[in-house]
């Protein structure tokens, strides 16, 4: 394979589609499509998909052993031994000035919540990732700093409702990830990621079911305080919401595959940020 094409595979480019977090406050807000946002979003998304590109490189030099007992994450750049560990370090360095760069001149606490976000991968990465349950509250803190750094970056105020609701989805997202690994290696789990040996699948389970159920209360809370018609996406949530589950338990919990690669789950949410968009921006809804 050429090394341009191992250079965009590290980057794991599929995974950007994560940073649409960032546009939850203004798309909620109604601001979305205000010539401010507009022109500062292009900027605000390629400076944290740099960044987390920058975190996944790291992820995978500190992991490239692990890695190569998964069947599919062996194939990985770095794991497998098509790129150096030279060649991913300067890619990191690169991404990183780049990132800086673009998120200073935005705004600076957007800067400074890219800041945090490196730092906690970092701490994920290199010493969190093999202890049961603080995992997930890493993986989930990246979706949670997006969403706030959103709302840094396009200065709207983000909800305490919609925190609440988007840190709940984030440990549900991260556990259904954690079962899928239980279910894709069997045996081989614990060697492959550490953490697992102090989850069962019960545990994970009960984790899974408890954080979807708390999203759903708190996304209700939301939409009523938000925007009273967003109360009719609920329903839309729900549907969602126990797809989700279903995929989990059946090994296809990986966040990023399951938002790509099931269809109902793809139409699911296309359904329902086409439901909230006309409600909020064709002004069907009273505040």
């Amino acid at each position: 394979m050429s090394p341009l094409k191992n250079f965009i595979r590290v980057l794991r480019p599929k995974h950007w589609v994560k940073n649409m977090f960032l546009f939850a406050a203004p798309f909620f807000s109604g601001q979305l499509l205000s010539r401010e946002t507009l022109h500062i979003a292009p900027f605000a998304f390629l400076a944290f998909s740099f960044a987390a590109s920058a975190s996944y490189i790291i992820n995978d030099i500190t992991d490239r052993k692990t890695d190569q007992l998964h069947p599919d994450k062996r194939q990985r750049p770095i794991a497998s031994g098509e790129l150096s560990l030279v060649a991913g370090l300067g890619l990191t360095a690169a991404l990183l000035v780049v990132a800086a760069a673009l998120a200073y001149f935005i705004d600076y606490a957007f800067f400074a919540y890219i800041i945090v976000y490196l730092v906690i991968q970092a701490f994920y990465s290199i010493y969190l990732k093999s202890t049961a349950v603080v995992d997930i509250f890493c993986i989930a803190s990246g979706f949670v700093v997006r969403v706030l750094a959103g709302g840094a970056a396009f200065a709207v105020t983000v909800s305490d409702w919609l925190f609440l609701a988007m840190f709940m989805i984030s440990l549900m997202l991260a556990t259904g990830k954690r079962i899928g690994e239980f279910k894709l290696l069997h045996s081989e789990a614990v060697a492959h990621r550490e953490s697992l040996s102090g989850f069962t699948p019960a545990l994970l389970n009960d984790i899974l079911l408890i954080t979807s159920a708390s999203s759903l209360v708190f996304y209700a809370i939301y939409t009523i305080e938000q925007y009273k018609n967003f109360i009719y996406t609920v329903p839309i949530v729900t549907f969602g919401l126990f797809r989700y589950i279903l995929l989990a338990k059946d090994g296809r919990g990986d966040p990023t595959d399951a938002m790509t690669a099931d269809m109902w789950l793809a139409v699911t949410v296309m359904f329902w940020l086409l439901s909230v968009g006309i409600i909020r921006y064709g002004r069907l809804g009273v505040n």
